[in-house]
């Protein structure tokens, strides 16, 4: 008797754990911000259709929350968003995939130079930034750039 009452005390638990569990956002695109999208698929996309590029990644920096991605090419500092991948790889230290896309079909050229600025805690939420390496694709050649938490750059 008691053994059953213990099974079923169980039964009732795990229904109970698995009605409550949050469920997943069901919408693949979340825009952040106006320049900042957080979907799994259009990372992938953008990351796999790299080819010759119409902009570089010169530079990434940190400060507090903001990230700055100075860019060489394009033809307006609007054209550019950024594609988070939407994970956060918990690791020591943590790691988290972006990638600059170039919304603009138009080739400029290399002449124009913009600071593409990102809100990291809409990435981070509660967490600090500082502890994360930021692993930065160019969208539109194979150019990935990390920024680590000491702030210095890795060229991959």
């Amino acid at each position: 008797m008691k053994t059953n009452l213990i099974y079923a005390a169980f039964a009732l638990l795990f229904c109970f754990a698995i009605t409550s569990c949050e469920k997943s956002d069901n919408n693949p695109e979340t825009v952040l911000e106006n320049n900042l999208l957080r979907s799994a698929e259009k990372y992938a996309e953008l990351v796999e259709k790299r080819n010759d590029g119409d902009f570089n990644i010169e530079d990434i920096k940190r400060n507090g929350n903001m990230l700055t991605i100075k860019v060489k090419g394009g033809c307006n500092q609007d054209d550019f968003h950024v594609v988070w991948d939407g994970s956060i790889m918990f690791s020591n230290p943590g790691q988290i995939n972006l990638v600059l896309n170039n919304k603009s079909q138009e080739d400029c050229g290399l002449e124009k130079k913009f600071d593409i600025n990102v809100d990291l805690s809409k990435v981070v939420g509660k967490y600090d930034a500082k502890d994360f390496i930021f692993n930065v694709a160019n969208g539109s050649k194979k150019q990935d750039k990390s920024l680590n938490p000491n702030g210095s750059i890795t060229v991959k």
